[in-house]
């Protein structure tokens, strides 16, 4: 899309950004002990509402059954509000266009679906729409090789510090966040077979014409690379590869960390934010009788996008807890977004 083999790495990272984050994370020590490390719970400090992001590896039964627990677990309590799912609404219409996407194709986000639609709860489609991510892809990748091409301008150092703000954004360190554990499960690792097989598969169903272009480019790629093998290799040969492999990371860092995480943690924060204005429960003393008698209906997610099938969301009685199917690399920069007011 961007380099030569560049659009293999875009998409290689979309696929990414949904199961590990960045080797960064391996620096977190926090042992896990089960798939319940890979869920969040903390309180939206200016609503005061209880907020639950699960983490996900597209399409591993691990975490389909780990987000389909914690739904069915809320509802039982009566505390199930809304349920935000990664996704837009043109990338949900081409999962609900496709039965094979539906059913044997099933993803963590489908089985929240199908909860949220049974159970008559609110449905969101909290991610950036694809086209605008797309769009924001070529222009970081754009901006990434211009500084590159650069140094004596500055674009070294711009490069850099976009790399480095992008990381502490997307990928925050500390005890309040995902441990490594959470991202290396062994129940978790043991199924992502099944979502290599699966997830591109998807891809290749909802969007057959794209996925033969990316295919097109790899097979070119290879035919090229295949020109060029001689039985001796010299140290410059190495060196170049080796310089360029590590120029062609340092552009996929910056989009995987700020195009791909980064900017798109932005919009569902602000998506489960605006669920949260629902079920705000007041601050005075008698908050919890305000909220108890509170009558207004109003959905107060203006800028909610809900899936097909679902109601649209309106503050309740009673205590209600915001849930999130996400990819797993969103939820320490969406928690840090949220609790600490950054948006």
């Amino acid at each position: 899309m961007i380099l030569h083999t560049s659009s293999t790495l875009i998409l290689f990272g979309v696929s990414l950004c949904h199961s590990f984050s960045t080797n960064h994370i391996q620096t977190l020590h926090r042992p896990a002990t089960s798939l319940q490390s890979q869920v969040l719970d903390f309180i939206e400090p200016t609503t005061g509402v209880p907020v639950k992001l699960v983490g996900s590896m597209h399409y591993n039964p691990a975490s389909i059954k780990l987000a389909q627990d914690c739904i069915n677990s809320l509802e039982e309590e009566g505390k199930l509000g809304s349920i935000i799912i990664e996704s837009c609404d043109q990338r949900w219409n081409a999962t609900l266009s496709s039965e094979l996407v539906q059913n044997a194709l099933k993803s963590e986000m489908k089985a929240a679906y199908d909860l949220g639609i049974e159970y008559g709860r609110p449905v969101v489609l909290g991610d950036q729409d694809i086209n605008a991510t797309v769009s924001e892809l070529k222009s970081g990748g754009k901006q990434a090789i211009l500084d590159l091409v650069q140094p004596w301008n500055g674009g070294w150092g711009r490069l850099v510090n976009s790399i480095s703000l992008a990381r502490k954004e997307a990928v925050p360190f500390g005890e309040q966040y995902l441990g490594a554990g959470a991202f290396f499960d062994p129940k978790l690792l043991s199924a992502a077979p099944i979502s290599m097989v699966k997830y591109p598969l998807s891809y290749a169903v909802k969007s057959p014409a794209f996925v033969a272009v990316v295919g097109a480019l790899i097979l070119l790629g290879g035919a090229d690379a295949d020109a060029y093998v001689s039985d001796s290799v010299s140290t410059t040969d190495l060196l170049e590869s080796l310089l360029f492999s590590l120029l062609e990371t340092a552009v996929f860092a910056r989009i995987f960390l700020k195009e791909l995480l980064a900017d798109r943690n932005v919009i569902l924060a602000e998506n489960i934010l605006e669920q949260c204005r629902n079920y705000e429960v007041t601050s005075n003393n008698n908050g919890w009788f305000d909220n108890f008698l509170k009558t207004d209906n109003v959905d107060k997610a203006t800028n909610a996008v809900y899936a097909p099938a679902s109601v649209a969301a309106k503050p309740e009685k009673g205590q209600k807890v915001v849930v999130a199917v996400l990819g797993l690399a969103h939820l320490n920069g969406i928690k840090k977004l949220l609790t600490e007011e950054s948006i």
